[in-house]
């Protein structure tokens, strides 16, 4: 039986009939694709590995910073093994974005928040414009790192002992804003180090570069 081979149009060619250069061409091609392919899942286990371990470390570590006054943890983090033999980076994680539709939500709520406090005085006048002016952007967008640090006097209110109903309103404006939060990928990096049977930390390959 005459071996054949199927051109890119689904034709069945004799393979004798076939340069030898598009023959060879063929067979790297198909190793390279299958090694590629490989990779490829690694990879997308890689990033969902880490993805899932900077989620929960940075949550970890905002809670350790949190009961030892320290400083909230920055977005880009390095985590490790306790032995020193494993050293991840990871730098640009995906970025919080928040969802405009809620906007106008979260403004009616502070507005309750600040007519529960009966008669609109000159003061309470001052702490809307003040809240307005820190929540949002001159295009009327929600800041998002003033929103971040708003939640600390969310949190201050809850652990408060006694819970007026302002307190309660102001807290439930809060709470929108996590319902807002959306994720946005980011140009996330992720480094690998890992110590040889030398002792020396060497560079995982994860791209191409990396490999040279």
């Amino acid at each position: 039986m005459k071996k054949v081979m199927i051109d890119a149009k689904g034709n069945q060619v004799p393979a004798y009939a076939i340069n030898p250069v598009l023959k060879l061409e063929d067979k790297h091609s198909r190793k390279i694709a299958k090694a590629a392919q490989m990779a490829e899942r690694y990879l997308k286990e890689v990033v969902e590995l880490t993805h899932l371990a900077h989620s929960e470390v940075y949550q970890a570590k905002v809670k350790d910073a949190k009961i030892k006054s320290n400083k909230t943890p920055t977005d880009g983090m390095t985590i490790g093994a306790f032995d020193g033999s494993i050293e991840v980076k990871v730098t640009k994680p995906d970025n919080m974005i928040f969802d405009n539709t809620y906007t106008n939500m979260v403004k009616e709520k502070f507005n309750e928040y600040f007519n529960s406090f009966g008669q609109d005085s000159e003061e309470i006048s001052f702490l809307r414009d003040v809240v307005n002016d820190l929540l949002y952007t001159s295009g009327g967008k929600m800041d998002q790192n003033k929103v971040l640090k708003l939640r600390k006097y969310r949190d201050r209110l809850l652990n408060s002992k006694r819970l007026s109903e302002n307190s309660q309103i102001f807290i439930a404006a809060v709470d929108l804003f996590d319902k807002a939060i959306r994720t946005k990928p980011g140009n996330m990096g992720i480094y690998v180090e890992v110590r040889d049977e030398l002792g020396t930390m060497r560079r995982v390959a994860l791209k191409y570069s990396d490999a040279q």
